[in-house]
């Protein structure tokens, strides 16, 4: 009885503490600064999913990681603490996510005003029903884009945005979209006749569009809908001031259904997770040792959040390897606080951020070649290369040495982007994976040539296979730019080649643990 009351008290109850002020913390943070000020300059896509999705691991990590130790989870691996770490941030960021889609929608009323000019004096109102309006239907401004999406690319979503002029005012547009989704894995012929009949398609069915058969309509923030209909506005009106246009897309369902189950589910979420934590704290017994080295605050033995941190420590032992992985986690940040989709950007958006293509660098934006190796097409690429970057490098630095190791990295980069507009005639080409297979063609050429010692070597030939072969071979299937992989990859061989001709015991004494 003592052991689940001490499990109760040390565990599960700062769980639910944990649990239920993030969920009020962010929701507080969120209405204050998001929906009552408006000063938040994020899209709407952050606020409501991943920003939730994200956050209750990091007081997970500060408050819970320790005390989960208490309980002796089976077989003493870090993947069942892992497990316990991981249930507890669903449990948390389900009801987080839910409770967005409700304070969103319940903090806004229904605005019934007689015209459509009346909009422009509600600036703070989200919800209008307006008894009397006309569209301009021969002005309509249309935009098309493209976004991928899921697991390596694999889907491709076609997107009109047809933004049209109410009439009697200026800067109201009522949106229209139509979107197609269809697989990536298609040849280019296929895709090009998808999109001809998805635009064939969306322009007959537009041509019959009912535009008053609406109940109410939603002004759009700031999200990547409202961005699609700027763009569509900004074609033909390039000067105009972007903040003052008014996107009011139509609502069919009826208003007051709008939230759906949304708070009951905030509850019943929290219940559901709270509870199944509630069992996974009683059934494993107690870890009497770790328990005693709680109580006397004594420190993790092996604690992987450290080692990351110190993996990320520009001063620390690996600063090459930390100075690039910060690089690309910061511009990444910088990326998605000016608006680029955190999955996936388009390639307009990732051209106009620095992305590389022929054109461009042959008409003379060489810097292309450069900053594309720090830029990256979403959230997954992102994490796929960090961990691609952090096992290369920490396999090279102790042999380079941080200095000669950022210069491999930005040449096999830089040779990498080459190799891709030689190849591509127009495809935007991003990611630090041109330079990081260049690391991989030194590894390779110091396992070829027998530079690392003995017992590292079949670890070495791993790393390739699982990493290198598995990029290149899902390269082939399509979405990925095999063309830079295979640039950067020579490249980083023929380095290491060079480098072992001219000081071969150098390099072995550097690698001898």
């Amino acid at each position: 009885m003592n052991t689940i009351k001490t499990k109760i008290k040390d565990v599960y109850v700062p769980f639910l503490i944990v649990s239920i002020g993030t969920i009020l913390f962010y929701n507080i943070f969120r209405w204050t600064l998001d929906i009552k000020l408006g000063i938040l300059p994020l899209k709407e896509n952050l606020l409501n999913f991943w920003i939730p999705f994200a956050l209750p691991c990091i007081p997970i990590l500060i408050w819970l990681r320790r005390r989960i130790r208490i309980l002796n989870v089976r077989g003493k691996t870090d993947n069942g603490y892992f497990a316990y770490q991981f249930a507890m941030a669903v449990a948390i960021a389900v009801p987080l996510i839910i409770s967005q889609h409700y304070i969103e929608k319940n903090s806004f009323d229904l605005n019934e005003i007689p015209s459509i000019s009346k909009v422009k004096e509600l600036k703070n109102e989200k919800y209008f029903k307006i008894n009397s309006f006309d569209i301009d239907h021969n002005s309509s401004l249309p935009y098309v884009t493209a976004r991928t999406s899921g697991r390596n690319n694999d889907n491709l979503n076609f997107y009109l945005y047809l933004a049209c002029p109410f009439k009697e005012t200026s800067s109201i547009w009522y949106g229209v979209e139509y979107k197609k989704n269809l697989s990536n894995r298609i040849n280019e012929q296929r895709k090009k006749s998808e999109y001809r009949t998805f635009l064939n398609t969306s322009e007959q069915e537009f041509k019959t569009y009912n535009f008053h058969d609406v109940e109410y309509f939603e002004r759009l923030g700031y999200s990547d809908d409202r961005d699609g209909f700027i763009e569509a506005i900004q074609k033909r009106n390039a000067n105009l001031n972007e903040k003052e246009q008014i996107i009011l897309v139509p609502k069919k369902d009826v208003f007051e259904e709008r939230l759906g189950n949304s708070f009951s589910w905030i509850f019943g979420s929290f219940g559901i997770g709270a509870l199944a934590l509630l069992v996974m704290v009683v059934i494993p017994k107690i870890d009497e040792k770790e328990l005693n080295d709680f109580k006397k605050n004594k420190p993790l033995k092996e604690d992987h959040l450290k080692d990351l941190i110190s993996l990320l420590n520009p001063i620390g032992e690996n600063k090459a390897t930390a100075i690039l992985l910060l690089l690309n986690i910061i511009v990444f940040l910088i990326m998605t606080f000016n608006g680029l989709n955190i999955v996936s950007p388009t390639p307009r958006e990732l051209l106009e951020i620095g992305g590389n293509r022929r054109f461009e660098v042959m008409n003379g934006e060489y810097w292309r070649l450069f900053s594309s190796l720090f830029i990256h097409g979403g959230l997954l690429h992102l994490f796929m290369n960090l961990i691609g970057l952090g096992l290369g490098s920490s396999l090279l630095e102790k042999a380079l040495g941080s200095l000669k190791l950022i210069i491999i990295y930005i040449g096999c980069g830089t040779l990498a982007s080459l190799a891709s507009i030689y190849w591509h005639e127009n495809t935007v080409s991003v990611g630090a994976s041109g330079a990081i297979f260049g690391l991989y063609g030194l590894i390779l050429a110091f396992t070829v040539f027998k530079i690392y010692p003995d017992y590292m070597r079949g670890m070495t030939w791993m790393l390739l296979g699982l990493y290198a072969g598995v990029s290149l071979l899902f390269g082939f299937l399509g979405g990925i730019d095999n063309a830079a992989h295979f640039g950067g990859l020579i490249s980083g061989f023929v380095i290491g080649g060079i480098l072992i001709l001219i000081d071969k015991d150098e390099l072995k004494k550097n690698l001898s643990y």
